[in-house]
């Protein structure tokens, strides 16, 4: 790494990524929120390999929803407090990341509860009460702290950022077809400009089996 590329500026187009994990945990959550709206209220059983195919989609965002604000806390909030510890304050933030993880777990518990014969309703109010905590916290995030990380995090910082958020969590199974559905062409021309060709060979043959999935849970 040359002294010019650690100095070079985080830019919009570098926080693409962020933008469109953020935008993939919204949408889903609204989406699972609306589908268990429907089975709660008759409107759609979702019975047999639907039913499965729901409870997957449910354990990996509440997975990836995990492992980007444990991102977040243990990796870019360091980042933040020394480059622009004066300018931000991360309290509120945390405490959002604090709160979600019981969110996360009554999800599972509400799901258990839901796929054994149990109240549908409750599983519903939970998954719409995280989208809207999703809503808050995402469009605060991106409001308060995109200005401050483009204005005094190195990208070299952002990048350690980014690989750590690209291990772990619910794996690329989940977030690649996810990248392709909610990117639009230019985004994802920008995001794949370098990609290795294996990762874009992966990336195809994860999409059939995500759109069918999708296609069965009627989005």
């Amino acid at each position: 790494m040359t002294a010019t590329t650690a100095l070079a500026p985080t830019t919009d187009t570098d926080l693409l990524g962020i933008r469109i994990a953020h935008r993939i945990m919204r949408r889903d959550a609204r989406r699972l929120a609306g589908l268990a709206a429907a089975w709660a209220d008759g409107s759609d059983p979702l019975s047999g390999r639907r039913r499965r195919v729901f409870g997957a989609w449910i354990e990996g965002l509440c997975r990836d929803i995990h492992h980007h604000h444990a991102t977040e806390d243990d990796v870019l909030w360091p980042v933040l407090e020394r480059h622009a510890g004066a300018e931000v304050d991360l309290g509120p933030l945390s405490d959002d990341h604090a709160a979600l993880d019981p969110v996360l777990d009554d999800i599972r518990a509400g799901f258990a509860v839901a796929a054994s014969g149990g109240r549908v309703d409750v599983l519903a109010e939970r998954l719409t009460h995280l989208a809207d905590l999703l809503d808050e916290h995402i469009g605060e995030e991106e409001r308060d702290l995109f200005p401050i990380i483009r204005r005094h995090v190195p990208l070299a910082d952002w990048q350690v950022v980014e690989k750590a958020a690209q291990r772990g969590g619910a794996g690329i199974r989940y977030a690649l077809p996810r990248i392709v559905d909610v990117a639009t062409d230019e985004e994802f021309a920008t995001m794949t400009a370098s990609a290795p060709k294996p990762l874009l060979l992966v990336m195809k043959l994860l999409l059939p089996r995500y759109r069918r999935e999708k296609t069965l849970l009627g989005w």
